[in-house]
């Protein structure tokens, strides 16, 4: 309970692990860290608006027609803020979380506590998770595993701690041509002309640029090899799906609102679209989800 894969009480700050070691010198964490400590500092969940809320419901949505059912041990790896597993935990599942940063385990934290929900909060690297051989019913990473080079080390290592028969669930956003991409050039336009009515053309030049080069790592690797690498870790019935066929746009109130609200009416649609599997909408989604079943053990 004291070590650092141990869960940790009040505010105590502990150190962070990085990747480096593993040569994706862009790796990501220190910009992570650097945005949870921004969110921490804050007592609202910024990073939760209008669109994202909607998308977050529709994922946790997918997620009760493919997972297996509360009660089960549920392990989020890259928590961030654990806004899905507030979710799945308010259904019964008993969730671990585990981030590289630890602003990212206090901020999920205040989330639990706030929504009056228990779990196990676990500073860890994905590399070598600090935890059993057979040990949870379900695993799942959200917007994670495009963050590293060798990313087939990190399937390898989460299926390791998955009991057989149980199941991986990754949401996976890899540097591609999707729908947001088309929303990334909406969103840079919005900030040239923001920033241009507010005379400041280069500040929303700058702004722009930083919506097409980000300060962290994401591969570009094909849908093909993400599923080789979850055969190749011992899971079974892999199925990768194109999901979300609409972007997140950056909008004013006035806007937004009446965006999300046309964004629900067209829900079947959305579902349908989410559920196809289709060379189009793997082409089109946002994100990729991929789940896969690990083979039982063999008897020697």
């Amino acid at each position: 309970m004291g070590s650092d894969a141990g869960e940790r009480t009040g505010q105590e700050q502990p150190k962070g692990l990085g990747y480096t070691v593993h040569g994706d010198q862009r790796g990501s964490l220190p910009v992570f860290e650097r945005q949870w400590q921004e969110m921490l500092s804050a007592e609202a969940e910024p990073e939760f608006g209008p669109q994202e809320r909607l998308f977050a419901e529709r994922k946790i949505e997918a997620l009760n027609a493919i997972l297996p059912p509360a009660p089960a041990t549920m392990l989020e790896c890259g928590c961030g803020s654990a806004e899905v597993s507030a979710a799945m935990a308010a259904q019964g599942y008993d969730c671990t979380l585990l981030d590289a940063s630890p602003a990212a385990i206090h901020v999920a934290r205040r989330r639990f506590e706030r929504r009056g929900l228990r779990a196990t909060y676990t500073l860890g690297n994905v590399y070598s998770l600090p935890f059993p051989d057979n040990t949870f019913d379900v695993l799942t990473s959200f917007g994670l595993l495009e963050h590293f080079v060798d990313v087939e080390k990190v399937i390898a290592e989460m299926t390791r701690v998955i009991r057989p028969g149980g199941m991986f669930f990754a949401d996976i956003v890899p540097e591609r041509f999707s729908v947001q991409t088309v929303g990334t050039v909406f969103n840079a336009g919005v900030r040239l002309a923001y920033y241009g009515l507010q005379g400041d053309p280069r500040r929303g030049a700058y702004e722009a640029g930083r919506l097409f080069k980000p300060d962290f790592y994401e591969n570009d690797y094909p849908l093909t090899r993400y599923r080789q690498y979850m055969h190749d870790a011992g899971l079974r019935g892999v199925v990768i799906r194109g999901n979300r066929p609409v972007p997140v746009l950056t909008l004013p109130g006035i806007v937004e609102r009446p965006y999300v609200a046309a964004l629900k009416r067209g829900a079947n649609l959305w579902r349908r679209f989410d559920e196809a599997g289709s060379p189009l909408t793997n082409w089109w989604g946002a994100g990729w989800w991929a789940w896969g079943v690990k083979l039982p053990t063999k008897a020697v």
